[in-house]
């Protein structure tokens, strides 16, 4: 028996990755390259069709039945198109009829964030969860959303823009012009810019990162300790909302900084269960995503599987 593969792809403002993946969900075969997106969109295409070729390749005499693709940024979903994205410098990009011209079967463009959502829905930690809430703390702050097993995207399609819930009226400047948005207070890089200014990378050498904050924060030092209850604090503010509002089965903390588990979760559950309205109630669990990088791609390859 044939089995047919699925072509799921992550594109993001500094690399592109892809990946074949199978009926069980699972990637058999990936590539990544840099996206080098400011040598313009059909460049970006062209790379991305090499990638896909590349892929169709390895599939051998397994047929691959769609493609879709995850990107930042605002979609008109029916025709492919990548409305704004000014992640990766797009405006009215036709991707969708571009692949499709290209590979003649199906292609499905969606928002990088609800991808990551449907693959953990589908394949990692939000697993039989029918509503599910993820949250990706990187550069700033994503998200996508499930309701009954399926996408919520809201009347325009722009449903999830977590990251610009309001955490302090006229607080800290944020990208979208608006002054005391969640992601200036819980993004990995607000917490690098807390770090910062409050020593903990005094003395060091190396360009301050995520590493060496969280090697810190193992070790014990005071002021790592003190920064990072205070972001865990920021970051159990947003989640509470959500759950306030959504009431989901769970809630998956995706992005870079899910790489610490264990480390994250326990502090951000314990500060939600102080400040959750139906605290006496049943309410979601707080995970860390399974997937980590690969769960947009598995999202991008079974979007129709989560689509209304």
């Amino acid at each position: 028996m044939v089995i047919s593969m699925k072509i799921g792809i992550d594109l993001g403002g500094t690399t592109v990755s892809a990946g074949l993946v199978n009926d069980r969900m699972e990637i058999v075969e990936k590539t990544e390259q840099l996206s080098c997106c400011e040598e313009g969109a059909e460049a970006v295409i062209s790379r991305i069709a090499d990638m896909i070729k590349a892929l169709i390749k390895k599939a051998g005499k397994s047929p691959v039945s769609c493609i879709g693709l995850g990107c930042p940024g605002i979609m008109d979903r029916e025709s492919g198109t990548v409305i704004y994205s000014n992640n990766i410098g797009w405006e009215q990009v036709p991707v969708g009829w571009k692949l499709k011209e290209k590979f003649h079967v199906p292609v499905y463009v969606e928002n990088d964030a609800n991808c990551a959502a449907a693959g953990e829905y589908l394949a990692g930690a939000g697993q039989g969860c029918s509503h599910m809430v993820m949250v990706t703390l990187g550069t700033g702050v994503g998200g996508g959303m499930l309701i009954d097993g399926k996408l919520y995207l809201g009347k325009h399609g722009n449903a999830s823009i977590f990251g610009h819930i309001l955490m302090e009226k006229d607080g800290r400047e944020c990208t979208c012009q608006r002054k005391g948005c969640w992601e200036r207070y819980a993004s990995a890089m607000a917490l690098l810019e807390m770090a910062k200014k409050e020593g903990v990378f005094d003395g060091i050498k190396e360009e301050a990162c995520g590493r060496l904050f969280f090697d810190k924060l193992k070790k014990k030092e005071d002021r790592a300790l003190q920064v990072f209850d205070r972001y865990a604090d920021f970051v159990a503010e947003g989640i509470t909302d959500l759950i306030n509002i959504f009431d989901p089965q769970c809630v998956v903390i995706g992005g870079g900084i899910s790489a610490q588990g264990d480390i994250l979760v326990s502090s951000i559950k314990s500060k939600v269960m102080e400040k959750i309205f139906f605290r006496e109630m049943d309410t979601a669990q707080i995970l860390c995503s399974l997937l980590a990088n690969d769960a947009a791609i598995v999202g991008a390859a079974n979007l129709l599987l989560v689509r209304k």
